[in-house]
């Protein structure tokens, strides 16, 4: 097996005809490290306040046994104090270094899966979870394999129809929402008496809840959600969104209102958490992510409001990918009843559109199909969603995704639009090599927001692909030879400060000056009481160590 390295460097940055400041920081330093260390891996990077100091561990491979630590201590004014190694048996690496993850090249996870059959009634299969170390990529690659069908033996297993599961491939366990299936007398049953089964790998039945919603629902939206109490917990709560089914021939079986949603919020241990309601603002609504803040779930997407009245799920028309949505809906609901439902019209974000003075045409979300990332919750209860549109484009004989404007959408505390902040990606156009992988274009623009000490300022920090690293690995066989390309993007760092009351972009600044990359594990740590930003990541030239410290308030 050969391997070569190709680096792919895309053309000197530009920014067409949008002005950047290239600023620079508060302070700055490289440290050259080990082949070793670079052809590892940052595997933790924390900080200690009392000491001010922050430490960054790398993670190489010594041996099958041993597993070998780089370890760089920097001062606040990232100042190199010490670089430590430690080389140590594999079996005690994880007592000393806590956060150390790493299980061996490779391991294996069994678990089960469910799906339905031809007829609807749930199913469960057993599966194996290989997960392999890529020393290129820095992390497991996983492969599942689905194993034979098992009967699912239970009190009402054999009777029930298919909704949907969430798979926990950290226990192999499966948490599922089932319907009890329908009679000649109960036809709809499926879709009102519903299950919240826990299963085991043994097709153990760990609990099993049953939530009668008395007239048809339909599923609108069903996944693992993020707390922001606690964003990097293994597992997460499973929020399931029901919708109000009506239709030609339901009659009686309609709900009085079809406008009344169900939200239901389940533990990774098969718990109920909470069983809300809420009442839609717009029909056709798709749910294209949701967070949850303590005991607050928001949901948000695009649909349409007009005739919500009289539209049930069943009657709605769902448009094909390249359809405009009119609206935009953002829902707010908890236990006690103090949420909200919040819908804009498309008209409304156009008028609303925010952009930088020197970019000639605004970025305005039009109500097509966009990727949206995330929301954030600020510190004064206004809400924030990121989102980035992209393209169906070809490069070489591959279709793939273009990735193109970046949005930030500026809610108040009860769901209403403020601002609609839009601004051109900067990924530049790259190679065709192993289909377009090597295009930093193919990547997303990952951003994340920062409050300052200023109400009336927000900083929109964004890590934009520059350009790409790839590996080709050819495998020579008998009687052919086999070619697999594989890439990661390189980001530089670019921030944003918009004025969020009089909705303005006041600076747009950029680092790295394309000599400097940020570490796609950790990018960044915040020091200081999270006053203060520290961004991590290499040189060009990948034989060094890049510290860079960040005052957003210094803008």
């Amino acid at each position: 097996m050969k391997k070569q390295l190709i680096y792919l460097v895309i053309c000197l940055f530009a920014l067409g005809n949008m002005q950047v400041n290239a600023q620079q920081l508060a302070a700055e330093k490289t440290v050259d490290i080990s082949g070793k260390a670079n052809r590892g891996y940052i595997g933790n990077v924390e900080r200690d306040d009392a000491k001010k100091e922050i430490v960054v561990t790398y993670v190489t491979k010594s041996t099958n046994a041993k597993v070998k630590f780089e370890i760089y201590t920097f001062d606040y004014d990232l100042n190199l104090k010490s670089d430590v190694v430690d080389e140590i048996e594999l079996s005690r690496a994880r007592a000393k270094y806590t956060w150390f993850s790493f299980k061996g090249d490779s391991y294996v996870v069994e678990g089960v899966t469910a799906a339905p059959n031809l007829t609807g009634t749930f199913v469960i299969k057993k599966k194996q979870i290989t997960y392999t170390w890529n020393w290129f990529l820095l992390k497991y690659v996983k492969f599942t394999k689905t194993l034979d069908k098992l009967k699912f033996e239970g009190e009402n297993g054999k009777n029930m129809f298919y909704i949907s599961h969430y798979e926990n491939d950290e226990t192999g366990e499966i948490i599922a929402l089932a319907g009890e299936k329908g009679t000649s007398k109960a036809p709809y049953q499926q879709y009102q008496k519903y299950h919240i089964f826990r299963v085991n790998y043994g097709l153990e039945i760990l609990s099993d809840i049953t939530v009668d919603l008395v007239n048809p629902h339909k599923l609108l939206f069903s996944a693992p959600v993020a707390d922001s109490k606690n964003p990097n917990a293994e597992s997460q709560d499973w929020v399931v969104v029901l919708a109000p089914m009506g239709g030609q021939g339901m009659g009686k079986y309609e709900a009085a209102d079809p406008t009344l949603y169900t939200v239901l919020r389940i533990s990774p241990d098969g718990k109920l958490v909470s069983n809300m309601k809420f009442n839609s603002k717009a029909h056709t609504w798709t749910v294209r992510g949701a967070l949850i803040d303590g005991e607050n779930i928001y949901l948000y997407g695009p649909g349409y409001a007009k005739d919500m009245e009289k539209k049930f799920y069943g009657l709605a028309d769902v448009p094909n990918e390249q359809a405009k949505f009119s609206d935009f809906q953002l829902v707010k609901v908890n236990s006690k009843g103090t949420g909200f439902v919040g819908v804009t019209s498309l008209t409304e974000f156009e008028t609303k559109t925010r952009k930088p003075d020197d970019q000639k045409k605004p970025s305005v979300y039009n109500g097509k199909r966009v990727e949206i990332r995330n929301l954030t919750v600020g510190s004064e209860g206004q809400i924030y969603i990121i989102a980035q549109d992209y393209k169906v484009d070809n490069q070489g004989d591959v279709t793939g995704t273009i990735y193109t404007d970046l949005y930030l959408f500026q809610f108040d505390q009860k769901g209403q639009l403020q601002n609609a902040y839009g601004i051109d990606d900067d990924s530049r156009k790259g190679a065709i090599l192993g289909g377009g992988v090597a295009d930093a274009r193919f990547y997303p623009s990952n951003s994340w927001l920062y409050e300052g000490k200023d109400p009336n300022h927000l900083y929109w920090m964004q890590f934009i692909p520059h350009r790409t690293k790839c590996e080709t690995e050819t495998s020579y066989g008998f009687s052919s030879t086999t070619k697999k390309t594989e890439c990661r993007p390189l980001r530089y760092p670019r921030v944003i400060k918009l004025d969020v009351t009089k909705g303005t972009f006041e600076k747009i600044v950029q680092y790295g000056n394309g000599e400097y990359y940020l570490n796609e594990d950790f990018p960044m740590l915040y020091i200081e009481n999270d006053s203060k930003i520290i961004f991590i990541g290499e040189t060009k030239s990948e034989k060094g160590l890049w510290v860079g410290k960040f005052d957003p308030n210094s803008l």
